[in-house]
């Protein structure tokens, strides 16, 4: 199994500016082609191929493209005096778009937890995503996301080069995208307090045009500049999420999701329980054990992986630390992954477990001990002991 990753795809950049295209009572898919391609380059950031199974489905109306570029921060940067300025030029990219999603299969709605699980791009192997959705969790038919991104620096170096943020908003049904706030957590601890405390830095966009592909689109607000759009693949095979009203649960993905301690808030573990791939994957964002410093150079990100098979609450994971990877970008060399060390993950309930470690390697070098950890939020459906 290849680790979590992504390329970058910067969505700033020089754009070829040309007159606005002659006025039309109705978009033209044919010039919507030429638009999207050539004039605007939307090809920076979405498939350069729209297919049924590759579309960009929020942008197929001229509303939804419109709210595309007053919402997405990203997309209003670059094209707020271009392309949200022609009206004409907007109708006919939309009715190309409308033109290969016609006979695309039905995105999944993003108010169920089968959409939760491990995302990556594989082009820039070694960072990622970890997605929950926890379905209704406000009221029926909206529920919230919580994401943890883990990745690097824009500057290439060791572990203290490594960075994670989280993001989180709410996911209403029959709303193709999501509005998460990015949050950054500093001046934490390895497994000790003090508790940490999330600080906006940016927002981010997800979407996900199917159960095994979507997007997610950052803007920080940090005075980074960063903006960008990455397109993400399921890790491992997809076990619940539907395209359709029907909500099938499975006893062991249920596990999947997010954990933590209250008294060490700010610090936690994203797990993914995966039994049709037969693995177990985790993702820990955490903090360097001396904490020097109350910048992100403290931040420590490591992953696990191992066998599951279905029906065991009790797993081994040899950790990893990975290090010498560039923000939202490919490397040369790429990244590098060494195991630092085991632990051990068992489940006691629905929503109480424990993490033993012991690290051989890296930062932690000589740490040792066990984690009693809390499901964060409420159980997800079909959950079983």
């Amino acid at each position: 199994m290849r680790r979590i990753g992504w390329p970058a795809c910067l969505l700033l950049g020089s754009l070829s500016l040309l007159a606005t295209s002659p006025s039309r009572a109705a978009g033209d898919a044919g010039a919507g082609n030429t638009l999207y391609h050539t004039t605007y380059k939307c090809t920076d950031c979405h498939a350069a191929v729209l297919t049924p199974s590759n579309p960009v489905r929020s942008g197929a109306t001229v509303a939804g493209l419109q709210d595309a570029l007053g919402a997405v921060a990203a997309m209003s940067q670059r094209y707020s005096f271009t392309l949200a300025a022609r009206p004409a030029d907007i109708a006919d990219i939309a009715a190309y778009i409308a033109s290969v999603t016609a006979s695309a299969p039905a995105a999944p709605d993003l108010n169920q937890h089968g959409l939760t699980g491990s995302w990556y791009q594989p082009a820039t192997d070694g960072q990622g995503i970890e997605v929950e959705v926890f379905p209704d969790a406000s009221a029926p038919g909206t529920g919230f996301m919580q994401v943890s991104w883990f990745t690097f620096d824009t500057v290439v170096g060791g572990a203290d080069r490594e960075r994670w943020y989280t993001a989180g908003g709410p996911v209403v049904s029959g709303q193709p995208t999501a509005t998460l706030t990015i949050y950054r957590n500093v001046g934490g601890v390895f497994n000790a307090p003090p508790v940490t405390t999330a600080v906006a830095v940016g927002t981010a966009t997800v979407s996900f045009d199917s159960c095994a592909s979507g997007r997610l689109v950052y803007a920080f607000s940090d005075g980074s500049a960063r903006s960008g759009s990455i397109a993400l693949t399921r890790l491992t095979q997809n076990v619940t999420c539907q395209a359709t009203a029907a909500r099938p649960t499975n006893a062991d993905f249920a596990y999947s999701g997010n954990w933590y301690t209250p008294a060490t808030s700010g610090q936690g573990v994203t797990v993914e329980v995966n039994p049709a791939s037969s693995a177990l994957f985790l993702a820990w964002y955490t903090y360097a054990p001396d904490g020097i410093g109350t910048g992100a150079s403290v931040q420590r990100w490591y992953t696990g992986l191992a066998s599951y098979v279905a029906g065991a609450r009790t797993v081994t994971v040899e950790l990893r630390e990975t290090s010498g990877g560039a923000f939202d970008a490919p490397t040369v060399p790429p990244p590098a992954t060494v195991a630092v060390g085991t632990g051990t993950l068992t489940f006691q309930s629905c929503s109480s477990a424990t993490l033993s470690y012991v690290f051989t390697g890296g930062t932690n070098a000589g740490q040792a001990g066990t984690i009693a950890l809390s499901r964060v939020g409420p159980v997800p459906p079909g959950c079983a002991a």
